[in-house]
């Protein structure tokens, strides 16, 4: 049974708002305090507290550890259905079809490596989680520059979507290969592709409301 359009778009907004809030609580019990600017969300996922410049604190850093887990784990699992509601949106050519399968495609292969980001703190396996948060981004990037490209031949959307999904898509793949380890960009990054989901994710439950509404 396929999930409705309106779901799926609740389930994209629902994945980035509660690694909103989640996050923020785990900045709030961090260890020692947490500096927005200066520490990384990777932090948050460390079995011990860390300086911002990388120095250990010799405090241990579980709670938080669990709480960055939870959080993108189920943003793992959300985005999923969030794709497959996105590749439904795009019906009005083969174009289209194809662009959104492949974006889909993407989606989902970049969907794992959040939740294993998380799972692999950086402080003690910090190659596995190196790796797969280069996977995510370039993958989740690559997927919205994909969407964006079919956003040009779906006259329901407006160009100017796709030139933004273009520019935070230019950031994702920044962050890879760029500026990985810079704070500020990575934060940056980070609530640009919740913002994108976000977006996407009230389009898709509009789209849901004018398919119901009479002729």
């Amino acid at each position: 049974m396929k999930l409705p359009r309106k779901y799926a778009g609740l389930l994209g907004i629902i994945a980035g708002i509660q690694f909103i809030i989640l996050t923020i609580i785990a900045m709030l019990i961090y260890p020692g305090g947490y500096t927005f600017w200066e520490h990384f969300f990777s932090n948050l996922g460390c079995v011990e507290a860390y300086e911002p410049g990388g120095l250990a604190r010799g405090l241990s850093n579980i709670p938080c550890y669990i709480i960055f887990v939870i959080t993108c784990t189920t943003a793992a699992i959300l985005v999923i259905p969030f794709g497959l509601g996105l590749n439904d949106l795009f019906k009005e050519s083969k174009i289209e079809k194809y662009l959104s399968t492949i974006g889909t495609i993407f989606i989902i292969v970049a969907a794992p490596n959040l939740s294993l980001l998380a799972i692999f703190p950086s402080d003690v396996l910090n190659t596995p989680h190196i790796l797969t948060t280069q996977f995510f981004f370039l993958f989740y990037g690559i997927a919205i520059i994909i969407f964006s490209v079919a956003i040009l031949f779906n006259k329901n959307y407006a160009n100017y979507y796709s030139y933004i999904g273009f520019i935070i898509a230019t950031f994702l793949i920044l962050y890879t290969f760029v500026f990985l380890f810079n704070a500020m960009f990575q934060k940056l990054t980070v609530y640009l592709t919740i913002l994108w989901s976000v977006v996407q994710g009230i389009k898709l439950w509009k789209s849901d409301i004018r398919l119901k509404q009479p002729s």
